[in-house]
């Protein structure tokens, strides 16, 4: 009677261990989530918001790809000075200086850049948060 009772201590103590082990991973595992998803919450809205200060367009007439070298002009319609801008495309990216973007004005933009069907342009830091698509069959002549 006494070794079926430890038996029974025993199996309750390993059980226990087990459930310990159990709650330690799954409660680790959510924190590690939590903190990820958090940081990552973070970034965003620094970049929102940091990036929210550039307003400008691109004249859809001005877009015009001849001889590997893509053109077009950018306007700084309202906001902040746009310093420089990242012109990617699946041929790669090409940072572009155009300090003189300042409110208001509208300055000229070539790039040699390979494109097939897109490009995207964006101020610098702001992928994928202030972006403009430019989506034409371009002219490969």
């Amino acid at each position: 009677m006494v070794e079926s009772r430890s038996k029974k201590i025993s199996v309750l103590i390993f059980l226990f261990a087990i459930f310990i082990l159990l709650v330690v991973v799954t409660g680790s595992w959510l924190y590690r989530m939590y903190t990820e998803q958090t940081a990552y919450s973070e970034s965003r809205t620094l970049a929102t918001v940091e990036c929210s200060r550039y307003y400008y367009s691109i004249d859809p007439g001005s877009v015009l790809y001849e001889n590997g070298t893509l053109y077009f002009e950018i306007s700084n319609t309202l906001g902040a000075d746009i310093s420089t801008i990242v012109v990617e495309s699946t041929g790669g990216q090409k940072e572009v200086d155009v300090s003189g973007l300042g409110q208001g004005a509208t300055f000229p933009v070539s790039v040699r850049i390979d494109v097939v069907e897109w490009a995207v342009v964006y101020p610098s830091g702001c992928k994928g948060v202030n972006f403009k698509n430019l989506s034409f069959e371009p002219n490969t002549v």
